[in-house]
């Protein structure tokens, strides 16, 4: 059965799966992804930095080109645009989630995404934080009253995955090949 475009019997098997086996709750996220150097392009490329992400359903490569003021043509979107994406299209898909779980289906599940960068640090002109904040506007419409709402976004908030890289401090592993 679906519900909110979820669907609840895939999601149950896989709860059931995990509760018989807990190891098989890790998974891994992987891309491979190459900057566009001269030696790397035939001819003039629109972006800089290409990512192919691997699915259940077969590869798709996402193209990314850094803002014009930090040395790119701005062609493509640019690595916070997909930060952003990311971290929107996660919280959104949790929340989704916790309703359908829940029964509750919502007419209407919308977001608006923004952060504010400060470059200095990036452009090598100081040392101030880089992102100052995160923000993400929602408009969730359901046949539940507004307090119930409140307390989607609330379990959906401890629950998401890109929320919790937001607020716990994770140190990223670089590993030079």
């Amino acid at each position: 059965m679906k519900l909110n475009n979820v669907d609840l019997e895939k999601v149950s098997r896989t709860v059931e799966e995990i509760k018989s086996d807990p190891s098989k709750a890790i998974r891994t996220v992987q891309i491979e992804g190459y900057w566009m150097t001269e030696d790397r392009s035939c001819g003039p490329v629109e972006y800089q930095f290409v990512a192919t992400c691997k699915t259940e359903k077969g590869a798709f490569n996402l193209e990314v080109d850094s803002p014009g003021f930090m040395g790119g043509g701005g062609n493509r979107p640019g690595p916070m645009h997909y930060c952003l994406v990311g971290m929107a299209s996660c919280f959104l898909a949790t929340l989704v989630g916790v309703a359908s779980e829940k029964g509750i289906r919502l007419s209407r599940a919308d977001l608006t995404a923004s952060c504010e960068l400060d470059f200095r640090k990036p452009l090598g002109l100081a040392d101030h934080p880089i992102v100052r904040n995160v923000r993400f506007d929602l408009r969730i419409e359901a046949d539940i009253d507004r307090s119930e709402i409140e307390k989607l976004v609330e379990e959906a908030k401890e629950r998401c995955p890109a929320i919790y890289s937001l607020r716990t401090p994770i140190e990223p592993i670089l590993n030079l090949l």
